[in-house]
């Protein structure tokens, strides 16, 4: 019977350990935003042993991500050391009651997305997992119009130390590149993308205004589209980028 007893216990410990190893994620929580007057819909990944102790990073477009291969991919990479351990929030856009879309509301410089960021979706996340990050503990990873996004919050907020800007397209903002030249932020790490025939007259402007605030900057110039296939693989060099000290 104690042998029984400890192989049981071994089987368990064994167990925990392989999880460890392996990505631990949560089911997709609705978070009631008061800010918004809408429920926005986040997962939770983490990768490693001690999960508290990690940075954070939030990548918008979340569902999209998830379903196209992104975390399968940074999961993998970050199994194989290629990527350092992190905590990773995947914010939806998508409605989950009608399905609608809610991308271009959300991401076309809206001060009231930014303000759900600072004062809702940071302090549950980071609540959950170890408490609250520095700022140069936390990223946040734009694709696109998230791109723009992005953008709009190293502007205007300095929740977020390290940015991803993945071929981001401004024209829907103009002001956006304004606000940047106008902002107090000091010492962001910023990764810029761009692909043939993609998105690069938004990034030379956005790299251009970068350097002139003296940010570290990390661009990286592709062969691939406006598409998944393209920015599935720029994971290893953005999250090396932002999340090496």
């Amino acid at each position: 019977m104690g042998k029984r007893l400890l192989t049981v216990l071994l089987f368990f410990l064994l167990l925990g350990f392989w999880t460890s190893l392996g990505a631990q994620q949560e089911d997709w929580t609705s978070l009631r935003s008061e800010v918004l007057g809408l429920s926005v819909d986040v997962k939770i990944y983490g990768t490693g042993f001690n999960r508290s102790e990690k940075p954070i990073v939030y990548l918008t477009d979340g569902r999209k991500l998830l379903d196209n291969g992104a975390m399968d991919i940074i999961l993998e990479l970050t199994k194989k050391g290629l990527v350092p351990e992190s905590i990773y929030v995947l914010v939806s856009t998508i409605d989950r009651s009608s399905e609608k879309d809610l991308r271009n509301q959300f991401f076309f410089c809206n001060l009231d997305y930014l303000r759900f960021f600072e004062s809702e979706l940071v302090p549950f996340a980071e609540a959950k997992h170890g408490g609250l990050r520095t700022p140069s503990e936390r990223s946040l990873v734009g694709i696109s119009f998230g791109g723009l996004n992005a953008a709009y919050f190293s502007a205007k907020t300095n929740i977020f130390g390290n940015y991803a800007l993945l071929s981001p397209v401004t024209y829907p903002c103009k002001g956006v590149i304004a606000d940047i030249s106008f902002s107090t932020g000091k010492d962001l790490k910023i990764v810029l993308s761009t692909g043939k025939n993609d998105a690069e007259r938004y990034v030379d402007e956005l790299e251009g205004m970068y350097r002139s605030k003296g940010h570290t900057l990390s661009t990286i110039e592709t062969n691939g589209q406006h598409d998944f296939e393209n920015w599935n693989g720029q994971w290893k060099h953005v999250l090396g980028f932002l999340l090496t000290k």
